[in-house]
């Protein structure tokens, strides 16, 4: 059976769940505690679905597929801490684990690359080697001579909220103004003619594109947020599917979702999320995508479950 962890409000897993039997799959929504029932002890596990009474355990579970496990309502955690805050951590880390455990038994299916994790400052470094990259800092404490000239962005490395439920989104700023007691990650603005979207699935692409002039925001992700509408499929020369496949091949990563930047024609490496939001670009599957996602899934499934018994 295939064990998807995610939240409720992961519209990706709603789509992909009509892909799989029924029988063969549970799904687990972290934000959904009370539907479930859990207990993991010296002689394996088991989960149960309280409304179903489906359930997994050591002897039916063979892939562990992580979608987003994440809490999408944010509270404020006082200084001396809550019982809601201490429940979601206990929770969280306990199917960190529980991940950790099954990928180091062979169990995870699509997300994971060969060398733990490529955050984005060793993927920016990794993908000069196949792209163009425009220049960028990290820094704290004094400002690089670099940024003293030019257009340039900021970004964050994580999606934590900054107050009052606001997220970080990319957005021009004027270097020389930033508090410097605060880090920064700032990247030159590429002012190109559009941004190119591309899922990487064991060896295929699927590309997309829209035209910059088409976003409210330097961030696209806003404009996707407020007004989700699918790209137009488009196509990659022969020189991106190469380079797209030597980064995945460097990196180790079978799945992901890279975002670029075309300009005069040729890619400029933005980022890969390797487990981002893919379903949109698709949702009624009339080119393919989610089919293509589940068809891999349920492939290395097969691979686990030909296995012998660990």
């Amino acid at each position: 059976m295939i064990f998807i962890a995610t939240c409720s409000q992961d519209t990706t897993t709603d789509i992909l769940m009509k892909e799989f039997d029924a029988d063969n799959v549970l799904r687990f929504d972290i934000d959904r505690p009370a539907d479930f029932a859990w207990d993991f002890n010296a002689d394996g596990f088991g989960i149960s679905e309280n409304t179903t009474g489906k359930r997994i355990d050591d002897g039916t579970l063979s892939s562990f597929y992580i979608r987003k496990p994440l809490y999408t309502d944010f509270i404020d955690v006082p200084s001396f801490g809550c019982l809601e805050n201490w429940r979601r951590e206990e929770t969280r880390e306990l199917f960190r684990d529980f991940f950790r455990e099954c990928q180091a038994r062979g169990l995870v299916a699509l997300v994971r690359c060969k060398d733990d994790k490529y955050g984005k400052l060793r993927q920016l470094r990794a993908a000069g080697k196949y792209f163009h990259v425009a220049p960028w800092h990290f820094f704290h404490g004094k400002l690089p001579a670099e940024l003293k000239q030019g257009r340039w962005v900021a970004k964050s490395m994580t999606a934590t909220p900054i107050g009052n439920d606001k997220i970080f989104f990319v957005k021009e700023v004027d270097p020389s103004v930033l508090d410097l007691s605060y880090p920064w990650f700032l990247q030159r603005l590429i002012e190109g003619e559009e941004e190119v979207t591309v899922v990487y699935v064991d060896g295929k692409t699927f590309a997309a594109s829209a035209p910059r002039d088409s976003f409210d925001a330097e961030d696209s992700r806003k404009s996707i947020f407020e007004n989700p509408c699918a790209w137009p499929r488009c196509e990659l020369s022969q020189k991106d599917e190469c380079a797209i496949k030597g980064f995945m091949d460097e990196t180790g990563y079978r799945f992901g979702r890279f975002d670029f930047i075309r300009k005069d024609g040729e890619l400029w490496f933005l980022e890969l999320n390797p487990n981002g939001q893919w379903a949109w670009l698709d949702e009624k599957n009339e080119h393919g995508l989610v089919s293509m996602v589940a068809d891999a899934i349920k492939s290395e499934d097969r691979v686990h479950l030909a296995r012998p018994s660990l």
